[in-house]
Order: structure tokens, then sequence, then C-alpha cells
């Protein structure tokens, strides 16, 4: 089962304002994400893996997503 990064973000019991401190963005871009998660770049969503304490392919991104087509070809 995959998680939003929402779902992920409650989980790990942290706010929206703690996800984005740690990414180094501010909250509305992190809050932007969270709506539309194909527009997080890999790296980030590498970043955001590990704050979440989940592996990548545990996280739903976007079919669109440039996370998903990287993961295809790797």
């Amino acid at each position: 089962m995959q998680l939003t990064l929402k779902q992920a973000r409650l989980l790990s019991d942290l706010t929206q304002k703690e996800v984005a401190e740690m990414l180094g963005v501010h909250v509305h871009t992190y809050m932007k994400w969270e709506r539309n998660p194909e527009e997080m770049s890999i790296g980030t969503a590498k970043q955001f893996a590990k704050i979440v304490n989940r592996g990548i392919e545990e996280i739903f991104f976007d079919s669109e997503s440039n996370l998903i087509r990287f993961n295809r070809t790797n």
C-alpha cells in the first residue's frame, strides 16, 4: 500500500510546518506539494521519504511525476 504525502507525514506525527522546515521550503510550498505531489522534485521526494522514515517506493506520487518515471527507468 502506498501512502500519500499527507498520510506519511501524519503517521510520522509531523506538522506541515515541521516538514517544510526540514525540507528548507516555505510551508505554503509544502502544502502545495501535498495537493500536487507531482510537482515535487526527485531530490526533495527522497529527502521527504527520509524525514518520514519511509522507503520512497512506499509514498504515492502522481503517475506523471518525475519520480515515477525515474523509478521505471532504473
